[in-house]
């Protein structure tokens, strides 16, 4: 039975010493007082079936998904974008792009998740892009 689980067990560490390492690299490369950082860029194209989702549909959507997760700070951007759809015709629209900076780990990114899948669930989208990069950053 203790066998079964050093599989596992050795799969942990791998991931463990690897996210350490990943940190400590990006430690390294970033200049003399600037911390190292996550940058997410969230896309979130307003069009819908019914028309497009409104300023106060994406005001709600933003304090009440974004804000309440990443309350220490993000960005708002107005943009147009535009996509091809599955049959090759360019979608364009109205859309909103949000910046997060973040410390490196998980639980930002599992949150940017949840942001996109609430988005999508509440406004029937197909998707939502993400971007994430690392990032120096100096406050």
């Amino acid at each position: 039975m203790k066998t079964a689980f050093a599989p596992i067990l050795v799969a942990l560490l791998v991931i463990a010493c690897a996210a350490a390492y990943e940190e400590s690299a990006m430690q390294e490369t970033c200049p003399a007082g600037t911390d190292p950082f996550v940058e997410y860029r969230l896309f979130f194209g307003r069009g819908t079936a019914d028309g497009m989702v409104s300023e106060e549909e994406w005001t709600a959507f933003l304090a009440s998904e974004i804000t309440s997760r990443f309350p220490e700070g993000l960005t708002v951007l107005d943009a147009y974008g535009q996509w091809q759809s599955g049959s090759g015709e360019p979608i364009r629209e109205q859309s909103k792009v949000v910046l997060i900076l973040a410390p490196p780990g998980d639980a930002p990114r599992e949150q940017t998740e949840a942001i996109a899948e609430a988005y999508k669930s509440r406004f029937d989208q197909e998707s939502v892009l993400r971007a994430i990069t690392d990032a120096c950053v100096a406050f």
